[in-house]
């Protein structure tokens, strides 16, 4: 099984790559603006944006998991066609490379193309109807796929994760401010009430349903990707706070936060046999002893 990863430079496509790279039967390409650098596989750098580069990446694959693009919130807000040329664009580019190398595309979506939720839980039979630049961009790009799909010969499979946390997060992600809040004793700011809620989805879990759409021989697939499990804001900035000793605020609300909805990954159960097995307080408590544990020699160096 011959896999590229675009994005492979990422949060999640480098979880998704290293994972798949150790697997008997895979041999893993990557493909990212950014070098990446291991021992498990080739990357290639290039941009999304440039068609022949995508086409010369993807020929020799037999699926192409599709993570690559804009993919942080606050990026796609502040750049608006970036994203739309990032998302939409290149994974059109994606989309007509897969066609003519005969591959399947496993894409990256997000729980956020729903919107604000006309009943919950909501499952993908919901409309679509995302509220903000982000989620927009990835709809646009499962419009792409779609388009291609019914145009002609392409297999696809259209992952909606939920919120993903897990070791090597972006640094302005919820959990990354939190935790470097409350190590440098900080109090941590909440925006808005903090009674906002979230699926949050360990990357384990997020890679595990990618290797199982892979595996897949269904065609056309759309589920989500989401654990069951509720946690607030608040609830989160509390057991961060408490492992800490430090205070919680409350500041304004974020101007393009995303609507509290519950998501049902009951699809994804039925079709992939896919259930979230990571309990968040267990995959929080790693987490933050991985990053206390990477932030120790910055303390040695400052002497604190």
């Amino acid at each position: 099984m011959r896999v590229l990863v675009t994005g492979s430079s990422g949060f999640l496509g480098r979880h998704v790559a290293d994972h798949l790279s150790g697997l008997v039967g895979y041999e893993v390409a990557g493909y990212d603006l950014r070098p990446m650098h291991s021992d498990r596989y080739l990357s290639t750098v290039g941009d999304l944006c440039d068609l022949e580069a995508v086409v010369g990446a993807v020929c020799d694959a037999d699926v192409v998991v599709h993570f690559g693009g804009i993919g942080d919130v606050d990026v796609a807000t502040e750049h608006p066609s970036l994203a739309a040329a990032a998302n939409v664009v290149g994974t059109m580019n994606v989309a007509l490379a897969a066609q003519q190398a005969a591959a399947r595309v496993v894409y990256a979506s997000t729980w956020e193309v729903y919107g604000t939720p006309r009943y919950d839980p909501v499952d993908e039979q919901h409309l679509c109807d995302p509220g903000h630049v982000y989620g927009a961009t990835k709809l646009g790009g499962e419009q792409m796929l779609s388009a291609l799909h019914q145009s002609g010969e392409l297999p696809t499979a259209i992952l909606r994760l939920g919120t993903a946390y897990g070791p090597g997060m972006r640094p302005n992600a919820v959990f990354s401010r939190f935790a470097d809040a409350a190590r440098a004793g900080a109090p941590i700011t909440v925006h808005g009430s903090g009674r906002q809620w979230r699926q949050f989805t360990h990357t384990s879990d997020v890679v595990r349903a990618v290797q199982l759409a892979i595996e897949s021989d269904l065609d056309e697939l759309t589920v989500n990707v989401v654990t069951d499990e509720v946690v607030t804001i608040r609830e989160l900035a509390e057991i961060v706070a408490s492992r800490y000793g430090v205070p919680v605020e409350f500041g304004p609300e974020r101007h393009g936060d995303p609507p509290s909805s519950i998501i049902s990954s009951e699809r994804a159960a039925s079709l992939l046999g896919w259930r979230a097995q990571v309990a968040f307080q267990e995959g929080l408590a790693a987490l933050l002893r991985e990053t206390d544990a990477a932030a120790e020699p910055l303390t040695a160096v400052r002497g604190r």
